[in-house]
């Protein structure tokens, strides 16, 4: 466990109090005892100094001072040259929002816990005509409140500057509405559809990425492919379409290439400004 994640938003309190699972960590594993500190996020994504106050192994209270918020840190983090390095260029902060659509069984799970890890801000879950996982209203909730689990987990043991927030489940009616809502809308962000065939209307990342925007919104398809249907009301929403040349890529892979694909450029165009 990389990081203490503290549960719901802190924002405005000063004490917390940890559950059993997190307090056995600290007390029993980490060894820590009244009066250690150490850095801690909310699920909001706020970060808190805290110093143990109580330790009950099974239920240690915290008080916390607020810090600073993640963005602001990886902004931090991005503009600090290493000591006696030129500072050649400097990559500015990308934010990134996430559009999967609903792939089968369980790799949605190692999507998550993934693109936690490469500090995705936002996961969309996305209903499209091949999807073959439809979700049920039923069973929305528990589907929603098992991935934010997915994602406290990999925050803690990525040591993510970046708390991932997820969503509950979108169609292509809904989707610019909610992404408009959450900071992505067309004109502050980039979109791009990933789609796994030769398209005519291809385009370069590097061009795609060549502007001053730092918010991209990445789509990716289902393991059916989209639909021609798909394909316009995503084009009609602002998506730009990229094919990667090479094999097809299974849906879990496809998520992380993009990520990492569009992070690397993002990087490699702030070296670009001298």
């Amino acid at each position: 466990m990389r990081q203490i994640v503290l549960l719901g938003n802190q924002r405005g309190r000063e004490t917390c109090s940890l559950d059993e699972k997190t307090s056995h960590y600290l007390i029993n594993v980490r060894r820590m005892r009244k009066e250690d500190s150490f850095n801690a996020v909310d699920e909001a994504g706020s970060r808190f100094r805290c110093i143990i106050i109580s330790d009950d192994p099974r239920a240690v209270k915290l008080g916390i001072t607020p810090i600073s918020s993640p963005r602001s840190l990886v902004s931090s983090a991005s503009n600090t040259a290493e000591e006696g390095q030129p500072k050649i260029g400097i990559a500015p902060t990308l934010h990134i929002a996430l559009v999967q659509a609903l792939p089968k069984g369980n790799k949605f799970d190692l999507i998550i816990r993934q693109a936690v890890e490469l500090e995705v801000e936002l996961i969309i879950p996305l209903i499209t005509q091949h999807c073959v996982e439809q979700e049920p209203s039923e069973r929305a909730n528990a589907k929603l409140e098992r991935r934010k689990r997915i994602i406290r987990e990999a925050v803690q043991q990525s040591g993510s500057l970046v708390y991932t927030e997820i969503l509950s489940t979108a169609n292509l009616e809904t989707l610019d509405a909610v992404l408009n809502a959450k900071g992505f809308s067309k004109k502050d962000s980039v979109r791009i559809l990933f789609h796994e065939s030769e398209q005519e209307k291809s385009q370069s990342l590097h061009l795609l990425l060549s502007g001053d925007k730092n918010s991209v919104v990445l789509a990716i398809g289902p393991e059916g492919g989209l639909s021609p249907n798909d394909c316009a009301a995503f084009i009609d929403m602002g998506f730009a379409v990229h094919h990667a040349r090479g094999p097809v890529l299974r849906v879990e892979t496809a998520a992380i290439f993009a990520i990492s694909a569009v992070r690397a450029i993002a990087f490699e165009r702030g070296l670009w400004k001298v």
